[in-house]
This record gives C-alpha cells, structure tokens and sequence, in this order.
C-alpha cells in the first residue's frame, strides 16, 4: 500500500465517521457560534458592514426556520467539522452563509456536501434560486461554486470588500454535479 493510499483509507475512514445534519436551537448554539468565530478569524475580517454581531446577537431566531437554517458536519463524538447556513431573502431566494470547514477536515470534500445537502434542502423549502457574496480569501470555496453550478451575478448589497464576487444557482435548473 502506498502513502497515497493510506491517505485514501483514512479519508474515506474519517468521511465515514461524518454526518451532515440540521442544527437545533438553543443546544448547538455555543458550538455552532464558536466555528463561525474561528471562521470569521480565518477571514481577518472585519464584517461589522454586513451587520455580523447583530447578526450573532440573534442568531437562534435568524437561523431558525422559517427565516434560516444551519446543517453542520460532525464527526462521531460531536466535534463539528464544517458548517453552512440559509438565510431568507423573500419566499423564492435564500442566501447562502458561512461555509466553512475547519482545518483538520480539508480535503476531504466536506465543503461539497455541505453545498449539495444545502441545495437540496433550500429546494425542499421550495426556494427556486440561492444567492452569496465570497470576498477574496475564499478562492476555495469560489471554485467550489462554480464546479457546482453556481454563475457569478450582480451584486445584491453594497459592499465595500474590493475583489467580492457575487454568485446565483437557479435550483429549478440545478442537478448535483459529483465532483472528483
């Protein structure tokens, strides 16, 4: 067996172990909240402009259906490995929030299921178009998006982080693309 191998096995081992699932509120809370922090830290950012501690001073009721959701990735024993939220913009669009995967869970393509387990609930929902805004620290996840079938789109808010772009997936349209 080579190292690449070996690598192969424990990802598939550590995938296994790995379940994507709803939060709920008020019990995953102080968990969830602490990953978007680390996030936030990884961005070194500051996001007062997009309202983010309004928005965490809020955040069970704003991510509490029917307003928003999140689905978050957890290992075996409850450690969360990534996370994505939904946040309702008016009855036919949402807007994806936050994904993230934390350091130790890259690359094993979490980041993806997150999005499809997101699309297919936003669908579920019955929203037709999902929206978000990636600043230029998350080249990752942008080519993510866009491997998935998300295509860039004009801006939906001012923003003042030069180098945003703005992306739309119409799920009406959209079939999950397995990416390799």
């Amino acid at each position: 067996m080579t190292c690449g191998d070996c690598a192969r096995v424990f990802a598939t081992f550590r995938m296994s172990a790995m379940k994507i699932r709803q939060t709920t509120f008020p019990a995953d809370s102080a968990r969830l909240k602490e990953t978007i922090r680390e996030y936030i830290t990884w961005l070194d950012m500051d996001l007062s402009y997009r309202g983010f501690d309004q928005e965490m001073a809020a955040f069970d009721d704003l991510f509490t259906l029917p307003s928003g959701l999140f689905l978050v990735a957890e290992q075996e024993g409850g450690e969360i490995a990534g996370c994505i939220g939904l946040l309702r913009h008016d009855s036919a669009t949402a807007e994806v929030k936050r994904l993230y995967v934390r350091p130790a869970f890259r690359g094993l393509q979490l980041g993806e299921q997150l999005v499809n387990a997101l699309t297919a609930r936003a669908s579920q929902l019955g929203y037709v178009r999902l929206v978000l805004d990636a600043v230029p620290q998350t080249v990752v996840a942008q080519k993510l998006y866009h491997a998935i079938g998300f295509q860039e789109t004009a801006p939906y808010y001012a923003n003042p982080v030069p180098g945003t772009r703005f992306f739309a997936l119409d799920l009406t349209t959209h079939t999950r693309k397995a990416l390799v």
